[in-house]
């Protein structure tokens, strides 16, 4: 997977830990892990504290707190969502570190070693996170309850516009012949990470469904009562607990699809070109159209020939801009954007960083970015 950047660890002092709940501890390092640009993988520095963390206080030689149910959450935009409803009582942790693509995901050692308790994963399914529940498998040595949104949330087909003709007929058959673009990743390819790239593909052919469910918050609001059902059978003494902060959850997202819908109904132009084909339903919800996607299969350069597509596409449609993202390699759109003369803005489709650090915060992110590049 050719990512822009990679998590690094940070190892938690003593004081961090010792006397913090291990959800707190968890949940708010989660999101914040620094990234370094050159690193495929997480430092191995978290292998030996992790468990640690996840143990709590104890270690410190205070009184340990009760144990509670642990929730495994895919990306961030779902373990945002899922920590919202479970409250204190659930310890809810995020599996995919910030900055790294969801699409073929592969865990380190010490990201395995946070997942050992798990006891329900929250996952997006429709073959995008498929590494999850081997994942948590490997970590718990049993099988684990899971949950999947994108079956949930009313996920619509991949349409022709959303993968590209050319890709969707050709792109496997010459990714098999061995065309490999090394210099487009930041790091080395290993082996592993083709077998989670072949993975996230099938995600992304043209006919399947399209798993990025998350980015309407509609269907998002309609998704939540799953959240609450699956928590309150882990947990049903805390099941009020969960149907009332679903409830505020759900009217939170009611609130946040009434905003952009407004600011969206005054943009001035409504073509765009994106990365890759994660704004569908976002376009769909809010009345824009994507003329083309850069990379169909995302972390892979496309081909010279699905190049000249997309440029016939952008002189057929004039869109507004071009949009990159900030875990895959922005090479591929600066080269499309300077041969079409077109503005280059950036869409984060997965947040968890330190300004798009809640859904809202996310959904807002990229609406701005929208509204600079359309024009209101």
């Amino acid at each position: 997977m050719r990512t822009r950047a990679d998590a690094a660890g940070v190892a938690p002092t003593w004081r961090s830990v010792c006397g913090a709940p291990p959800r707190v501890a968890l949940a708010s390092t989660a999101p914040a892990l620094p990234t370094h640009p050159k690193s495929m993988r997480l430092s191995r520095r978290p292998f030996l504290t992790l468990p640690l963390l996840i143990g709590g206080p104890a270690a410190c030689g205070s009184k340990s707190a009760p144990k509670q149910p642990a929730v495994a959450a895919s990306i961030f935009p779902v373990y945002d969502l899922t920590r919202r409803v479970a409250g204190d009582r659930v310890e809810t942790v995020l599996l995919l570190p910030p900055g790294r693509s969801e699409h073929g995901y592969d865990p380190t050692p010490a990201e395995m070693a946070r997942v050992s308790g798990a006891k329900l994963t929250v996952e997006v399914g429709l073959g995008l996170d498929d590494w999850v529940g081997a994942m948590v498998r490997r970590a718990a040595g049993r099988e684990v309850a899971s949950l999947r949104l994108g079956p949930k949330a009313s996920p619509r087909p991949i349409t022709t516009e959303a993968v590209g003709e050319e890709a969707a007929e050709h792109g496997h058959d010459e990714h098999e012949k061995g065309e490999r673009h090394g210099e487009h990743e930041k790091g080395e390819r290993h082996g592993e990470h083709e077998k989670g790239e072949r993975r996230g593909e099938h995600a992304h052919e043209r006919g399947g469904l399209d798993p990025h469910v998350w980015l309407d918050p509609v269907r998002m609001r309609d998704a939540t009562p799953a959240i609450v059902e699956s928590l309150s059978t882990l947990d049903p003494e805390g099941a009020q607990g969960y149907r009332a902060r679903g409830e505020a959850l759900r009217e939170a997202l009611s609130a946040l699809d009434a905003e952009i819908g407004a600011r969206a109904k005054r943009w001035a132009r409504r073509v765009i070109v994106t990365f890759h084909g994660s704004m569908g339903y976002y376009a769909e919800r809010y009345g824009l159209k994507v003329a083309a996607v850069i990379e169909p299969f995302p972390g892979r350069e496309p081909t010279a020939k699905y190049v000249k597509e997309v440029l016939a596409a952008i002189a057929a449609s004039k869109p507004a801009a071009l949009f990159s993202e900030p875990q895959l390699d922005r090479r591929p759109a600066q080269a499309i954007a300077d041969e079409a003369k077109l503005p280059l803005f950036e869409l984060d489709p997965v947040g968890g960083g330190p300004n798009v650090d809640s859904y809202e915060k996310l959904l807002r992110h990229d609406t701005d970015m929208l509204e600079r590049a359309l024009g209101a």
